[in-house]
């Protein structure tokens, strides 16, 4: 398994596994909200993003910095409040996670993404993009 796809897995398995907040579905396809039960909100998509790779000086390494995008959806009453809830436990997560510090040189949210479903659309989305900074 290459590093990159190990960093993601390992992001998918940690927000599966995690209790902060429930979540309902947490997958790496994309899924079709209209089909989801309500019970299976939040509904998360992990997805491994843009990626840029340098060679490091006299190593033999490559320094990578990858963008991670958590799509997360929320349904029902008061999204907003369960957009910044969720967004939040995601946050901490991901960041206070000690396998994933092992695995990466730096991980932090560079950037939370408001996605537009519709005024009238009962979901509310935000997209969260972390920065993933590792060597292979």
């Amino acid at each position: 398994m290459s590093k990159r796809e190990e960093i993601v897995a390992q992001i998918t398995a940690l927000l599966k596994a995690q209790r902060n907040v429930k979540l309902g579905t947490v997958s790496r396809d994309p899924i079709i909200l209209e089909e989801l039960a309500r019970t299976a909100f939040p509904a998360v998509v992990i997805e491994s993003s843009n990626e840029e790779r340098v060679r490091a000086a006299f190593s033999g390494l490559r320094e990578c910095a990858m963008e991670v995008s958590v799509l997360m959806y929320v349904n029902g009453k008061e999204r907003d409040l369960q957009r910044n809830t969720v967004a939040e436990a995601i946050e901490q997560t991901i960041e206070g996670d000690t396998v994933l510090n092992t695995l990466t040189r730096d991980i932090f949210l560079q950037r939370i993404e408001a996605v537009e479903l519709g005024e009238a659309s009962p979901y509310g989305s935000l997209r969260l993009v972390f920065r993933v900074d590792y060597c292979y």
